[in-house]
């Protein structure tokens, strides 16, 4: 039995169930170049070739990555980020 949970400190949540379960992390790479390797990397041919039109698919999949990418990458700057 496994459980995954995500939660944050809270005074109605019991404490204890936090320190005694396996604390994971998953930090993002650093750089908009590592991040879109990574998003890439995670998509196997077979999904392409399940898609009826894999050419705008892949157009699409490459567009939305470097989308999340730089949202991201831009994070790291807080608001100034996202204003320039």
């Amino acid at each position: 039995f496994r459980l995954w949970l995500s939660s944050s400190p809270h005074p109605k949540f019991p404490i204890g169930i936090l320190q005694r379960g396996i604390k994971m992390t998953t930090e993002p790479p650093k750089g908009l170049k590592a991040n879109m390797t990574r998003l890439m990397n995670n998509m196997s041919e077979s999904k392409f070739e399940a898609c009826g039109k894999p050419a705008k698919y892949k157009k699409l999949l490459y567009a939305m990555c470097w989308f999340h990418s730089v949202l991201v990458d831009r994070r790291k700057f807080g608001t100034l980020g996202r204003n320039i």
